[in-house]
This record gives C-alpha cells, structure tokens and sequence, in this order.
C-alpha cells in the first residue's frame, strides 16, 4: 500500500515504524526540518513499547510534488489548514485523507479537499516526539476508521485490514462519529488534568474533584446527542453513563477505573496538553477539541459552563495570566453547583 504520512510526529511516527517493516511503500512528512534531517540520517527511531530503527523516505512539506493517494493526516490539529493547503492539489482522483488527530478536525478537512475525500479515524494509542528522528511509543489502545456518513466501503475495510495485519488491532465503525465526539468528551477531562501537576490517574482518583470531571464528560456527550450522534464506550469509558438521569455509581466507578488502568498500563501519566503547558510552553489544542463543542452548544442554546470556563483557564495558562494548580480544578468544581438550565444540561 502507497501511504503518505503527513506530520512525523508522535502518532505518524508510530505508524510510519510498524508499516515499511510490513513493505508498504511509507513517506513521512514534516514541517519540523531537524526532525526529517535526522530521519534521512540515521532513520526513524521508535523507543517504548516498540523498539526498533525504520529507514523511511522522509520529506520536509515543501518538499512534497508527487500524486497522493492514501493520505495519514497527523499533524496536531491546530495545523490541519496550513498542512492541508500543499496536500490539496496533489491527491488523485480517488485519493483521500484520514484524521489521526485530536478534535473534531473531519468537517475542517473535508471543506477543504470535499467531504467525500475524507475518512475517519478514532485513535488512543500514544506517544510523544522525543527528539529529532525518535518517537516513543506508550502501547496499544483503540483504533477504529470510518466513513462519517457511517456507510460501509472498501476503502475504511482495507485500511483496517491493513493495520490489523501490520500494525495494531484495528475495526472499520459505522459510528465514527460516536467515536471522535467519545474521545472529546474524555478528552476535555483530560485538558482539565493538564492545569495540575500530577499524573492523571492519581486526578481521577482524587473524590472531590469526580463531581466536576463527570459534569465535562456530560456536557460534551450532551452537545453530541443534540446534534444526533450517539457516544460509544471507548477502552471501558463510555460518556453516556455520566448523562443518565440517575447516576449509576457502579457504572461510573468502573469508568473511571478503566481510565486509570489504560493511563497505568501505558506507563505514563501526563497529557499532550500538560506537556504544551508545562514544557514546551506553547499553544495546546484546547480550541480544537473543546472550542467546537462549545460553538456548537451555543448555536443550540445550550449552557456549557464547564466547557466554556475550562477554555478561559487553559488560554490563561498558555498566556501566563492563570497559575496552573488544584486552584482550577476548584473554579471547574464550582461551576456544577449552578441549577440545571431548561435545555436539562447542567449549569
């Protein structure tokens, strides 16, 4: 299979080292040009789970002028627009781009290259770029690709095929989109983890702040019904056990439970989002993953103050305006005492 990966980065980079093993004819390309300097050096670099050394043709994005057929999209979603741009032009009459990103970034591309040169994809294997040309690698999670109109076709069954085969366990969805709108409603939890210092199982695990965490996950689930999408269970957490009525506690215990046993399995407790924020110093993705849900929660009339306050403190943490601490999981916390709003969302 010819396959152009576009972003080298953690979850390209992940991929790129399991499929040229497996023959398939792989391109990496980056904007970072240390990072596609050292991969044409000395090779691409995976260390954790996986430990090996891949040599892989790598191209910086200014490099790339050739027909594109099957394209990986994985860069950080903030740069979906500016990667798309060269990507555009190039694909072939039936070529198409998979999101192996954060957010809810398929609409983004598809007004970009048309909706019907896009696929789905809900990823929850990890990693992080550790340095020019070497990638780590957390393990395993879920990988699901999907036409977003939920139609079966050939094309999301050959993809899961082939990562089945090459790669890592893979299922062609026809609810896609139940399974990106479930990794954003754990994923605004997560974002809430990156304003604390502290590993996120060990968060999950503090009680005073599980009130708060469930009215997140809720809040996004129930932007996601609203518009017709039905959440899925994803590696044991399933959101629609925090929209319920009447709250199940051996149900919602047992969520949580399954999140803090992935987070430990993979050996390593910190976010994307908290190494943005705590590390690198650098913008995070927070307006890719939540910003969405709380647009489209207004174009509804639907009260999302969790969402909304949890964007306020993350742009102020990447600014310098807002101390990162267990102070902002209070003002999070507090934000659920409010009355329930005539949509029925919590307030």
């Amino acid at each position: 299979m010819k396959i152009h990966i576009i972003g080298a980065g953690a979850i390209g980079g992940i991929v790129a080292a399991h499929l040229v093993p497996a023959g398939h004819d792989v391109t990496v390309v980056d904007a970072n040009e240390e990072h596609v300097e050292a991969i044409k050096a000395n090779g691409l670099t995976l260390t954790g789970h996986v430990e090996r050394t891949v040599a892989v043709r790598a191209l910086h994005i200014s490099e790339l002028d050739e027909p594109l057929s099957t394209v990986l999209l994985a860069v950080k979603a903030r740069h979906t627009g500016a990667a798309l741009e060269p990507i555009a032009p190039l694909l072939t009459g039936d070529g198409y781009v998979v999101s192996m990103q954060n957010g809810l970034e398929e609409a983004k591309i598809g007004a970009l290259v048309g909706e019907e040169r896009v696929v789905g994809s809900l990823l929850t294997f990890g990693g992080y770029y550790a340095s020019p040309g070497v990638i780590h690698y957390m393990g395993p999670g879920t990988l699901l690709v999907g036409e977003m109109d939920g139609r079966p076709s050939a094309r999301t069954q050959e993809l899961a095929d082939t990562f089945t085969r090459d790669f890592h366990q893979a299922e062609a969805t026809g609810n896609i989109a139940g399974a990106l709108w479930s990794k954003a409603a754990v994923g605004a939890a997560y974002i809430a983890t990156a304003l604390v210092d502290e590993d996120v199982p060990v968060i999950f695990g503090w009680p005073e702040y599980r009130p708060m965490f469930e009215a997140l996950v809720a809040e996004v689930a129930g932007v996601a019904a609203a518009v017709g999408v039905r959440c899925v269970a994803l590696d044991g957490f399933d959101p629609a056990v925090f929209t319920a009525v009447s709250r199940d506690a051996a149900r919602a215990d047992a969520a949580w439970k399954a999140q803090q046993d992935y987070w430990r399995a993979h050996g390593l407790g910190r976010t994307g989002v908290w190494r943005d924020l705590a590390v690198h110093h650098r913008q995070t993705e927070v307006d890719q993953i939540v910003g969405p849900v709380v647009a489209l929660a207004r174009e509804q009339g639907r009260d999302v103050p969790l969402l909304t306050g949890l964007l306020d403190l993350v742009h102020g943490a990447e600014q310098g305006t807002v101390e990162r601490g267990t102070a902002c999981l209070d003002h999070l916390a507090s934000l659920t005492k409010s009355p329930t709003n005539p949509k029925g969302t919590t307030a």
